[in-house]
């Protein structure tokens, strides 16, 4: 399982355009990496957020999903539906802040 605490956007943006796996109950859900935002540092924080594409006939709730991915393996994230969202595809994000590394403080983008 893929440590939170350690993941920046430089994890998640050669995975841009790639299917994730939602195991639910009764089905596989396939979520596709469409967009990494970098929020930069502010206050000792690193903050991105993920945007996700899935199918329009299943939502998911906002909750704690597992999600796998061949290149990265397994990853517990929370994800929420969000604005955007179409008859063809519902629009997830996921918001990451970890503790950035020692050093200068950078400005939010």
């Amino acid at each position: 399982m893929i440590d939170l605490a350690r993941v920046t956007p430089a994890t998640f943006q050669p995975l841009v355009g790639s299917d994730f796996t939602v195991d639910l109950a009764k089905q596989r859900v396939a979520l596709r990496l469409s967009e990494v935002v970098d929020d930069g540092i502010a206050h000792g924080l690193h903050q991105f957020s993920l945007f996700f594409h899935g199918p329009a006939d299943h939502v998911l709730p906002a909750s704690i999903h597992t999600f796998g991915h061949d290149a990265l393996g397994v990853i517990e994230i929370f994800v929420v539906p969000v604005v955007g969202s179409t008859a063809e595809r519902i629009v997830y994000q996921a918001c990451f802040s970890v503790r950035a590394p020692a050093g200068p403080l950078q400005a939010p983008r």
